[in-house]
């Protein structure tokens, strides 16, 4: 009962999780520490999975502590309470004993009596599972059947079943072998046919072990790989060790029905953050522009091309990951015009590809609204209606966690160069992007650190409306999140309060530009600090 508790417990929350959503100051959405999250899934993980290996039917204890896989040490002979079932009954009856069935690899629970059974013409043998059939564990009605058929619950009739290699999983060999806690090698992540490990260094001793069963045990793996080391920051790759299988590190995966290849040990890949993925394709409009400064192999830019019909601009250093992200693009039929890929440094790109375009946008704002410097007044309803007709908002996609937040200093003054004449407010505030910045942070008083950070980088204070979420935890006390907010005209244009407001009367009314006006002396006072 426990057991069935905890699990739906657990579906619950995974159910309810989607809805949890940070509310917005004039929402009334329930407002969630996104912290929980994570947190609470993977207790619920992990004593669910420690639930499922509490059993008294285990491997022979011989092979604790083995380093090299002898699959016949796995073999013994374990007694399993059964009932016989009148062959007749079995489709009626099944519905009571189909949860306390034994159940493991390669064995049928219903199973044939033994030649010498005098009632094998007439009934089946049921294996039950000797945890789920406790008297503590069982439900009056369960109980009150499986005494119909005569099982003694309390000495119930035990059946000689023989258990090889073959039949265990990977979470019961790994219990039985390693002196460590299991948690640390069944759990691993998948692309494509690789299995990619992360073993704690006490699990080292049996690494090739590991490989070994799970390319066994898990019949789409083919190859096996341990992390060694960090990641590299320019490349976003790491040092791998191969520990069973062919050293083919080209595959392909499929995430939110797109196609993604890769050489998985020249690029960087994560398939835990594919919830992240959708997550942010989903915010953003059909048909948007994006600036994805970090694109790697395409995991944001090949579904928004692809799903959204969004204009994309990918970038990415490593050659590599241009390479494939081009290729990504074409397995996914998307348009080259649609999603164009660079393979710039990402200060580069923000200075030169995303400057421009946004320039190019600002240039045919102006024009759309025949040239005019008309002020925000009663009449300046008609322009902010002609810039809402037909805009495509605007986004930054900057994932690279350890290091994007410095990239935003490229921001300050990057249009420091307008003319004077394109310098309208409305102009600006429609086609200046939405920034989506990710990082790394400390699990204490992650907020008030990333919101400083982001300050001295961007030499500016954030506007108000910034918001912080955590996307997951990585590492005991590290949590990765999500800075976002809006680009704004004081600190594109590089304007100090006075000369934004001699620019509010220049091309706006004096309640146009309120925001910035007091950039600089929180920026002196960051800088002092």
């Amino acid at each position: 009962m426990q057991y069935q508790l905890l699990k739906s417990v657990s579906l619950l929350w995974k159910r309810s999780e989607q809805y949890l959503i940070k509310s917005d100051s004039g929402n009334k959405n329930l407002k969630v520490n996104h912290r929980l999250i994570p947190r609470l899934r993977y207790i619920l993980q992990t004593i669910s999975t420690k639930m499922d290996l509490n059993s008294s039917v285990v491997p022979p204890v011989e092979v604790k502590g083995m380093t090299v896989l002898n699959k016949e040490a796995f073999t013994t002979l374990v007694k399993i309470p059964g009932v016989k079932v009148p062959k007749q009954d079995i489709g009626k009856s099944q519905k009571i004993w189909k949860s306390l069935l034994f159940k493991v690899r390669g064995l049928k629970p219903v199973c044939e009596l033994g030649d010498n059974d005098p009632e094998r013409k007439t009934h089946s043998l049921i294996l039950l599972d000797p945890d789920k059939t406790k008297l503590d564990a069982l439900s009056p009605e369960q109980l009150e059947t499986l005494k119909q058929f005569g099982l003694d619950v309390n000495n119930p009739v035990l059946y000689e079943v023989k258990l090889k290699y073959e039949n265990w999983s990977t979470a019961d060999i790994m219990r039985a072998v390693l002196p460590s806690d299991f948690d640390n090698v069944t759990s691993f992540t998948q692309i494509g046919h690789i299995a990619h490990l992360n073993l704690k260094p006490e699990s080292l001793p049996y690494k090739h072990l590991i490989g070994e069963v799970l390319l066994d045990k898990a019949p789409s793996v083919k190859t096996v790989v341990n992390k060694m080391g960090t990641i590299d920051n320019t490349y976003r790759n790491f040092q791998m060790e191969l520990l069973a299988g062919p050293e083919n590190y080209v595959t392909q995966t499929k995430e939110h029905n797109c196609t993604f290849e890769l050489d998985f040990s020249k690029v960087y890949w994560n398939s835990r953050l594919a919830t992240e993925h959708q997550r942010l394709v989903e915010i953003i409009p059909k048909k948007s522009i994006v600036y994805d400064v970090f694109a790697g192999i395409g995991p944001f830019s090949v579904p928004l091309g692809k799903r959204k019909k969004c204009k994309v601009f990918a970038n990415d250093l490593n050659p590599h990951s241009f390479e494939y992200l081009k290729r990504n693009i074409h397995l996914n039929k998307i348009d080259t015009d649609c999603v164009e890929a660079f393979n710039l440094d990402g200060r580069d790109f923000i200075r030169t590809i995303v400057k421009q375009d946004v320039l190019d946008r600002v240039k045919k704002m102006h024009e759309k609204l025949g040239g005019k410097n008309t002020a925000i007044t009663d009449s300046g309803e008609k322009v902010q209606e002609d810039i809402r007709e037909g805009h495509n908002s605007s986004f930054v996609i900057m994932n690279l966690p350890a290091i994007a937040i410095e990239f935003l200093s490229e921001f300050n003054r990057i249009l420091e160069d307008l003319p004077q004449h394109l310098r309208r407010t409305e102009i600006l505030e429609a086609v200046l992007p939405v920034v989506y910045c990710y990082a790394f942070s400390p699990k204490t008083d992650f907020e008030t650190e990333l919101k400083s950070r982001a300050e001295l980088s961007l030499g500016h204070s954030l506007p108000k409306d910034y918001s912080i979420r955590i996307v997951r935890n990585v590492a005991p006390n590290k949590e990765m999140v999500c800075l976002s907010f809006k680009l704004w005209s004081d600190l594109v244009l590089g304007l100090s309060a006075n000369e934004s407001g001699e620019n509010v009367k220049r091309n706006s009314s004096a309640t146009d530009l309120e925001l910035g006006t007091e950039q600089k002396s929180k920026k002196m006072k960051l800088i002092a600090e």
